[in-house]
């Protein structure tokens, strides 16, 4: 016992021994702080970084190993760990650690503003993560980190990285998980990739990379994570991936690979099945048929083959994967029956998209499902004309979508007792009738979540209370209601934010409460049969964006508190009987970019101001009003309109030359959308908006327009009493496609060089007093379906050629006396082809008005003369006497003449003739 006593106590005084001369040995003399050497070059790293007395305070003293982020090996004091991900440092270094020779993890992560050039670190390391970090100027990277044969763990994520050059021979072949995420490369894989037989996780979402994926692939046997999501990658999934027998996740989302994919999963004899959990091909071109057999992957958790190109009928395997969570079939060409089998064992299913197939669900009434689904999309699907009885089973449901779903019912009583957990509904464009259904509270786990319904497009009617609903985003518009809107509306759904109750028969005022509505952004009640006064309370809705509304029957003038609404981008007062002038608090509004007053009774001055202020307005449409006036010069400030409707007013005055500096309509512009979301993240498939839209006048007839308003661009100033001629600087214009100065008195000439309007579509000069010819240019018009020049004094031949040859009707003409050739008649041998001031250059009216004055002056001369010499024989008896001699005389002469003359070619003829006879 004494002896095994007496070696251990020897082996510990020998290990004591070994310490000390490895310490002395190294030189660093470590008595409890780090080692002078690395802590030398933690100082340098320090010392290189922007603000550096600011960004690592606790890096002062002689004992590194205490600074914060750096730990030390407690037995020999090296530096083993460096995280300064927490930290507040920036700068553009040299990052050269090559003396913290035990450095073993380093994490500088989260660091936009520093910018690393050149790399050197120690072969020690195993753990490295620079994300965030930019090495856009460091070309060395990856021969740096091939000289790291330690390294597992790799992450490069945002670096802005662009160069990712081939190595011949891969020396980090140990590495086990690889981010080169979210860079610059636009590249191909590169091929030493596949080398890393050991990798476990690979990263290469948005990297972008383009091209293939490889079928050396298969070469990495470990790899259990790929992640390639939002790439340009091609071409068909190579089947030797069904080789990976580790794989449990698969991100292929976000690409261009097509073909089929029945070759990588479809293959009973690949290793795939038996290991893949989360598969993700969502948003590419693949097609043909979904796979029998994907039944077989039954470790399948996540399954999603959306916004492809998929066909056929979704196979009965399905209904065996219990493990599957999410099934999201949604958006592709699929078509056929789903039954229960397709649903049989899915116990695990939390949510179910099948949205936007043409899919037709034939489910028994009495079929209780063995799951309970959180998010349900049958959108587009044949799911009525019964409403789905197998729903009233699911008491957990929080998303359900079921719009344009052939739903042909009234919404059952049992709906109520499932609705407490639903924070997003949509039920838009269907046949649904009856009364509209009743919400309970939301649920208080969700209490803090926003709440939309949407019902849009449905055959509702009954009145509506407040009682129905407890909603953030509520759309009932497009269905029969009647009665007046509830005025403690704002009361019972206190978070409300967009209201849509458009397209019914509500009756009764616009409730002042909805003033109160601190949260609302979107207020569209047009198309229905409001009355009376717009309420005067409006200031305490900081975020209103939208107010709509148009086509009722309010009346009064327009509120002067609509001008605190600052956030305001559309307002929509038309088709109501609104009268008085526009108050000029709304010069205030100066995100407005849609203003629409037409159709009322609003009378005075169009506003300077709204050139002057209102510089984000695109559409301005005040047409059918009793404006009076000329147009103010200030409009010509509105560089971003593309839509001016002046038109059925009682304006004078000449069309201004500097509408030609609507720069938005010069440019054609198509920048932004008008689609109006409400401020929040869409936490679903399900989004609310409102669609901006404008009546706009095209071949004289009405049309609205939506979704495509954003690539419109029109002038109509029809029905006004504009005098002058056309401005040249109209031509300037390339973008207009509609142009309506009909009905005014308009003069002078169609300018010459209206060709220049590459992008009509529709012209109306009819009803003016124009003249002159029609330029040979307006045959360039390639787009023009529509022409309207009749009733003005235009003359000459009517061009030919082009997009006018479809332009056959005569009434594009008619009225226009001096006018010739096809459709009307034809023209005579003199008629000018093109006659002249119409080459070139210009309108030439100029040298038409001094032939004009030249003409009327020797007319006038000639006048004047006549009346003076018969003013002198009038009042001279001798002069009159002579003049009279001298006419007689004259006559005399010029008859004895003819007769002579006459008498003489007489004889001619008949001796003529007797010779003939003879």
């Amino acid at each position: 016992m004494g002896t095994s006593t007496a070696n251990v106590v020897e082996i510990l005084a020998l290990l004591i021994l070994l310490q000390s001369v490895s310490s002395f040995c190294n030189g660093d003399n470590f008595n409890g702080s780090c080692i002078k050497t690395e802590r030398e070059a933690l100082v340098k790293f320090k010392s290189s970084l922007l603000n550096n007395s600011n960004s690592l305070p606790s890096w002062v003293g002689d004992d590194c190993c205490r600074w914060d982020g750096v730990t030390c090996d407690d037995i020999n004091g090296h530096v083993v760990e460096l995280v300064l991900s927490w930290a507040s440092i920036m700068g553009n270094i040299s990052l050269h650690l090559g003396n913290l020779s035990n450095l073993q993890y380093l994490d500088l992560s989260m660091k936009p503003s520093l910018a690393i050039h050149s790399l050197h670190f120690p072969s020690s390391l195993k753990y490295l993560n620079l994300s965030y970090v930019l090495l856009d100027k460091c070309d060395n990277w990856l021969q740096s980190i091939n000289m790291l044969p330690s390294l597992l763990e790799l992450d490069l994520w945002n670096c802005e990285l662009s160069i990712i050059a081939d190595v011949s021979h891969v020396n980090f072949t140990s590495l086990e998980v690889l981010n080169l995420g979210w860079n610059n490369f636009h590249s191909t894989i590169p091929r030493w990739l596949y080398n890393i037989t050991k990798l476990q996780n690979l990263v290469l979402h948005s990297g972008p990379f383009r091209g293939s994926l490889s079928t050396d692939i298969s070469n990495l046997k470990s790899l259990a994570s790929l992640d390639a999501d939002f790439n340009s990658l091609e071409g068909n999934i190579p089947n030797t991936l069904n080789r990976l027998c580790n794989l449990i996740e698969l991100y292929l989302g976000y690409n261009k690979f097509s073909g089929e994919i029945s070759g990588t999963f479809g293959n009973s004899s690949g290793c795939i099945k038996n290991s893949l959990e989360n598969l993700y091909l969502l948003n590419n071109s693949f097609s043909g048929s979904i796979p029998d057999n994907l039944g077989q992957f039954k470790r399948l958790k996540f399954l999603s083959l959306s916004k492809n190109s998929f066909w056929g009928s979704i196979p009965v395997s399905i209904g065996q994967l219990y493990n599957l969570e999410t099934l999201n079939f949604s958006k592709n060409s699929l078509h056929g029956k789903v039954s229960e089998l397709h649903l049989l064992n899915l116990r695990s299913l939390i949510e179910l998209s099948m949205g936007g197939n043409s899919l037709v669900f034939d489910i028994d009434p009495e079929w209780i499902p063995p799951f309970q689904l959180s998010s349900i999309d049958l959108s587009s699907c044949e799911v009525g004309p019964s409403f789905p009885q197998w729903l009233r089973t699911q008491k957990s449901i929080r998303f359900l979508e079921m719009s344009n779903a052939s739903i042909s019912d009234n919404i059952p009583d049992w709906f109520e007792n499932i609705s407490s957990n639903i924070v997003s509904l949509d039920l838009s464009y269907n046949q649904l009738f009856g009364t509209l259904p009743t919400f309970r509270k939301l649920n208080i786990t969700y209490a803090n979540e926003y709440r939309i319904i949407l019902l849009k497009s449905n055959q509702f009617d009954g009145f509506l209370t407040c009682s129905h609903f407890d909603a953030t985003i509520l759309d009932i518009s497009n269905n029969l209601l009647h009665g007046q809107i509830p005025q403690n509306l704002s009361e019972m759904m206190p978070s409300l934010q967009l209201l849509s109750l458009s397209n019914n028969y509500l009756n009764g005022t616009v409730p002042a409460t909805l003033c109160r509505s601190g949260s609302l952004q979107i207020l569209d009640l047009s198309n229905n049969h409001l009355s009376g006064r717009i309420p005067s309370c409006w200031g305490n809705l900081p975020s209103l964006t939208v107010i709509d509304f148009s086509s009722n029957m309010l009346s009064g003038d327009v509120p002067m508190s609509l001008g605190s609404q600052e956030s305001l981008v559309s307002l929509h007062l038309q088709n109501n009987t609104l009268q008085g002038k526009i108050p000029m608090s709304l010069r205030n509004l100066e995100s407005l970019e849609t203003l629409d007053f037409s159709m009322n009774a609003f009378d005075g001055f169009i506003p300077s101001w709204i050139g002057e202020s209102l510089s984000s307005l695109k559409v301005l449409s005040i047409h059918s009003n009793k404006f009076e006036g000329e147009i103010p010069l200030q409009l010509c400030y509105l560089a971003s309109l593309r839509i001016l409707n002046l038109a059925n007013n009682m304006m004078t005055g000449t069309i201004p030359n500097c509408f030609g500096n609507f720069t938005a309509i010069a440019m054609h512009e198509q920048k932004g959308h008008w689609d109006y979301y409400t401020k929040y993240e869409p936490f679903a498939f399900v989004t609310a908006s409102y669609g901006e839209n404008v009546q706009v006048y095209v071949k004289g007839i009405e049309l609205e327009y939506t979704r495509t308003l954003r690539f419109l661009y029109s002038i109509d100033l029809s029905g006004n009493n504009f005098v002058g001629e056309i401005p040249q600087e109209l031509m300037n214009l390339s973008g207009l496609q509609i142009l309506n100065l009909s009905t005014n008195k308009l003069d002078g000439h169609i300018p010459w060089n209206i060709g220049k309007l590459s992008s009509l579509e529709s012209l109306d000069l009819s009803e003016n007093e124009l003249s002159g010819s029609i330029p040979f240019s307006i045959s360039d018009l390639n787009f023009l379906s529509h022409l309207n020049l009749s009733l003005n004094h235009l003359s000459g031949r009517i061009p030919k050629g082009n997009q006018l040859q479809t332009l056959d009707d005569k009434s594009i003409y008619i009225g226009n006396d001096g006018l010739c050739g096809p459709p009307l008649n034809n023209c005579s041998d003199d008629a000018d082809e093109l006659p002249k001031g119409h080459e070139k250059g210009g309108t030439r009216r100029k040298d038409d008005s001094e032939i004009v004055w030249f003409y009327g002056g020797m007319g006038m001369g000639f006048a004047a003369g006549f009346v003076g010499v018969c003013s002198i024989l009038y009042f001279n008896d001798s002069r009159r006497c002579a003049w009279f001699g001298l006419v007689d005389r004259v006559y005399n002469k010029l008859w004895v003449t003819i007769a002579i003359k006459a008498n003489q070619v007489k004889r001619k003829f008949l001796r003529n003739k007797l010779e003939g006879n003879a």
